[in-house]
């Protein structure tokens, strides 16, 4: 090697030696431990690189948010009738993949039988029309995506027993059959209902089957539906914070007596509030 060449070689490692190292490992965690179906699979990076990335899931692409430089944070939907079997997770950040292997694990739903007056069972043409029209208005909803509001843990909007689980199968009056997609809450007429996180109020409107309806949108695709109030206390477009109240418990709507139904939509899917509320954010 020529007096030349080595100086030039030398000059070569030590420009690499003053570049600082970039590196684009990050790791993903995720909770619950078993996740189950119907749950909210919470996906969290840790990384020491600011950037973007996004999870693939289910044949299903999602975005993360930034809560500081170090971590983002995702949540993803298992809808109730995804097969107990393994799912890969796939994040990709800053161009670096990692895949996680997820157990979908089964679960056993109650069914119970209920008889009503055939008038809560069979719709009248212009009950359906209404309900349709509703029906397409709220998946509207559901499609839109804003930044995210909610903070930490999430909490019950009411401290009451629960009456009817998430997932429960309702036969009604021996001849319809239909999944509960939400939880219902004991209460009584005029017991105040508080905000299970923070958000903006995207609607206060009387529908169909839910009756008096509040619906809050807490951002990155998560929205909480509470139906069946006497009193709306929010108007649309009201800031809430967590625990704040936003309406008062009835029996409005298709309703057998006063409760609360609290439904949970994330990215367009039905899942259980409780696995929400179960999270440790």
């Amino acid at each position: 090697m020529t007096q030349t060449i080595k100086k030039l070689f030398q000059a070569i490692i030590l420009l690499f030696l003053l570049i600082p190292a970039v590196s684009n490992a990050f790791t993903v965690t995720y909770q619950p431990a078993e996740p189950r179906q119907g749950d909210v699979l919470f996906v969290k990076i840790v990384t020491e690189n600011a950037g973007s990335a996004e999870a693939e899931f289910q044949g299903k692409k999602y975005s993360f948010g930034r809560v500081d430089q170090k971590h983002l944070i995702a949540l993803l939907p298992i809808d109730i009738y995804t097969s107990a079997k393994e799912y890969d997770l796939q994040v990709v950040h800053n161009g670096a993949k990692s895949v996680v292997n997820i157990k979908v694990h089964a679960r056993e739903f109650d069914t119970i039988e209920l008889t009503l007056p055939e008038g809560k069972v069979d719709l009248s043409p212009d009950s359906h029309k209404r309900a349709a029209k509703e029906s397409v208005m709220l998946k509207k909803v559901w499609e839109s995506e804003s930044e995210r509001t909610w903070n930490t843990r999430f909490e019950r909007p009411i401290n009451t027993e629960i009456s009817t689980h998430f997932g429960t199968k309702r036969i009604m009056n021996k001849k319809r059959t239909s999944v509960h997609r939400g939880m219902d809450f004991r209460g009584k007429t005029g017991t105040p209902v508080q905000a299970i996180n923070n958000g903006t109020v995207i609607l206060t409107d009387d529908l169909f089957f839910g009756g008096n309806t509040v619906v809050l949108d807490h951002g990155m695709g998560l929205y909480s539906v509470y139906m069946h109030l006497s009193k709306f206390t929010v108007t649309s477009g009201d800031i809430i914070n967590k625990g704040q109240e936003i309406g008062l418990i009835g029996n409005s709507g298709r309703a057998t007596g006063p409760h609360l139904h609290l439904s949970v939509k994330l990215h367009g899917t039905s899942v259980d509030p409780l696995s929400l509320i179960d999270l440790d954010l």
